[in-house]
C-alpha cells in the first residue's frame, strides 16, 4: 500500500481563509452555475488543500454534500438609529487605573453581617404590632455596633490573639446611641436603644463577637473540634541538616557540654575494656 506523497510547506500566515456564509457565494456572477458545478466547488473548499495532492476522506465529501443539500443560516440584525440617544453610557474611562475596593469596609454600604434565627426571632417579636424595623436596617445597626466595639478594644488595647477568654463589651451606650442616630436618623431613639440592648444581651451570652471576622481564632491546644479556624502550628522542621539553623544561645551550649560528657564517659568506659583486655591477654599466656 503505497503512502500519499506529501510535500511539506511553510505556512502563509497572511493568507486568509475562505469562509462560505451560503451556497450563493459559491455561485458565478456571469454565468449561471450548474449543480455539479456547485458541489465540484464545495468539495475543493471541504478538502484538505489541494497543493498537497491529497484525495479528500469519504467525512469531507459527506459535510460538502449535506452543506450543498442546505444553506447555512445566518442571523437577521437592525440598525436602530436611536440606540445612541435611548441609551445613553454611564460609564466613562477614567485617566488613572481602576482599583477594586475590598468587600470588607470597615463602614460603608456593604454590610457584612447576615441576621440568624435568633435575630429574625428577636425581630418578629419586635415588629409584632406593626412593622417598625426592616431587616436590612437591623443588619446594618448590628454590623455597626460591632464595628465600633472593635475599634475602641484596639484603642484600648484589649485585643485577644486567641479565643482564651471572654471578649469584654467597651462600646459604651452614648457612644453607640450618637454613631447609630448619624447614621440612621430617621430611626426613632427608643428603637436604636432596644437594638443596642439586643446587641450587648447577645454579646454577653456570647462572650465573643458576632460578626465571624472579629472572632478571634481558639489556641493551637484547644481540643474541640467545633471551634475551627484555629492558626497553624510554626514547626520547623528541617528536611536536610543544610537548612538547619544554628543558634549560639545558652539552651545551645548546655546541649553541646551534655555531648561532651556523654563523650567522655564513652572514652572512659573504652579505656577501662581495653586495660581489662590487655590484662586478660597478659594473665592467660
Amino acid at each position: 500500500m503505497s503512502r500519499p506523497s506529501i510535500r511539506p510547506r511553510p505556512l502563509d500566515i497572511h493568507k486568509k481563509l475562505p469562509i462560505v456564509k451560503s451556497v450563493k457565494d459559491l455561485e458565478d456572477d456571469d454565468a449561471p452555475t450548474s449543480s455539479s458545478t456547485r458541489n465540484s466547488q464545495l468539495f475543493r473548499f471541504a478538502s484538505f488543500d489541494s497543493a498537497n495532492e491529497v484525495q479528500p476522506s469519504p467525512a469531507a465529501v459527506a459535510a460538502a454534500k449535506r452543506l450543498a443539500a442546505s444553506e447555512i443560516p445566518t442571523p437577521q440584525f437592525v440598525i436602530v438609529d436611536t440606540y445612541e440617544r435611548d441609551y445613553s453610557r454611564t460609564f466613562f474611562q477614567p485617566n488613572s487605573y481602576l482599583r477594586g475596593r475590598g468587600a470588607r469596609a470597615e463602614l460603608g454600604e456593604f454590610v457584612e453581617y447576615d441576621i440568624d434565627n435568633e435575630d429574625e426571632d428577636w425581630l418578629e417579636e419586635f415588629n409584632r404590632d406593626r412593622k417598625i424595623l426592616a431587616p436590612d436596617k437591623f443588619e446594618s445597626l448590628l454590623f455597626k455596633l460591632e464595628v465600633l466595639d472593635h475599634k475602641a478594644r484596639e484603642r484600648a488595647g484589649v485585643i485577644t490573639p486567641t479565643l482564651g477568654s471572654p471578649i469584654p463589651i467597651l462600646l459604651q451606650q452614648d457612644t453607640a446611641m450618637e454613631a447609630l442616630q448619624a447614621q440612621a436618623p430617621s430611626i426613632r431613639y427608643a428603637v436604636l436603644q432596644s437594638v443596642y440592648n439586643y446587641w450587648k444581651e447577645k454579646r454577653e451570652r456570647w462572650q465573643k463577637p458576632v460578626l465571624r471576622r472579629l472572632q478571634p481564632p481558639p489556641p493551637v491546644n484547644d481540643t474541640n473540634p467545633y471551634n475551627v479556624f484555629r492558626p497553624r502550628e510554626k514547626a520547623h522542621r528541617l528536611h536536610t541538616r543544610r537548612m538547619q539553623r544554628r543558634e549560639n544561645n545558652v539552651q545551645s551550649f548546655e546541649k553541646l557540654r551534655q555531648v561532651r560528657r556523654n563523650l567522655d564517659q564513652a572514652k572512659t568506659l573504652l579505656e577501662a575494656l581495653i586495660k581489662r583486655r590487655e590484662e586478660e591477654r597478659i594473665h592467660g599466656s
